[in-house]
């Protein structure tokens, strides 16, 4: 190959790679985003098992054996 080929081959294989790597940080922000969107959600479900396991717990009572 002549080296203009090879250039222009190695420039978009870079430029393949580049956007690879931008659309993974994208990914990453996104996924950050959903996580944060969703901790609230998460933490109040948690609050509110800890209160039913609470309940549970406090109306088990041992049947003696």
């Amino acid at each position: 190959m002549t080296t203009e080929a090879n250039r222009v081959l190695r420039n978009t294989f870079y430029a393949s790679i580049g956007f690879g790597v931008l659309a993974f940080q994208k990914a990453q922000v996104r996924r950050r985003e959903v996580e944060a969107s969703l901790k609230p959600q998460v933490d109040a479900v948690g609050r509110h098992l800890r209160v039913v396991t609470g309940h549970i717990n406090a109306t088990d009572e041992p049947d003696g054996r």
